[in-house]
Order: structure tokens, then C-alpha cells, then sequence
């Protein structure tokens, strides 16, 4: 079974992704990590946001620093986890979406 797990901050923005165990061999799998690469190519290509990752199996991590974007960042985001909860209710066995709020340690 694949986990997604959305990083939010404390603010309840998404930050990143980790995408573990997602099954290429599976419906759910193939559509989470082609929904992912979706989202880094348009988060780069069309709102020039620098992101990190985005791979099947891996880390994809977003630079929110430009303020200005924040509600076109946040409606790529919010749309991809909603599809990765249909995929999550369409295939409970090969995908299971979590959220994980990330904070700072000092």
C-alpha cells in the first residue's frame, strides 16, 4: 500500500509531499504520481515557483516565499489532494493520503 503525506504548515498551507510505496503497478499508483508530475510541471512551467522533486517515489517540496501567489499556489495544491482522496476512496487498498503539519524546531 502507497502513503501520500501532504506537509502543511501552521498556517494549514501546503508546503510538500512524500510520496512512499507507490505501486507504478496499480491504477492508484500510476494516477498519483502522474497527478504529482502534473503539479510540479505547472507550479514550475506555468507560475514560475521553484519546486523540488516530484518523482513516483519521493519528496516534492514547494517554495512558497512569493506571497503574491499564495492563492494560485494554494488552488494547484488543494486540487491535487483532492484527487489523490478520490483515488484514496476509488482504491483504499493501494493508497492512503495523510496530512502531517511540519514546523520549525529551535
Amino acid at each position: 500500500m502507497g502513503d501520500a503525506i501532504i506537509h502543511r504548515d501552521d498556517r494549514g498551507r501546503i508546503v510538500g509531499l512524500t510520496l512512499r510505496d507507490i505501486g507504478a503497478e496499480t491504477i492508484a499508483g500510476t494516477s498519483a504520481g502522474h497527478f504529482v508530475q502534473a503539479v510540479a510541471a505547472s507550479l514550475s512551467e506555468y507560475l514560475h515557483v521553484p519546486v523540488t522533486g516530484g518523482e513516483l517515489d519521493g519528496e516534492l517540496t514547494i517554495d512558497r516565499s512569493d506571497t503574491h501567489l499564495d492563492r494560485e499556489i494554494d488552488a494547484v495544491l488543494e486540487t491535487l489532494v483532492i484527487g489523490l482522496r478520490m483515488l484514496e476512496r476509488e482504491y483504499p487498498s493501494d493508497l492512503v493520503v495523510q496530512d502531517a503539519k511540519v514546523g520549525i524546531e529551535v
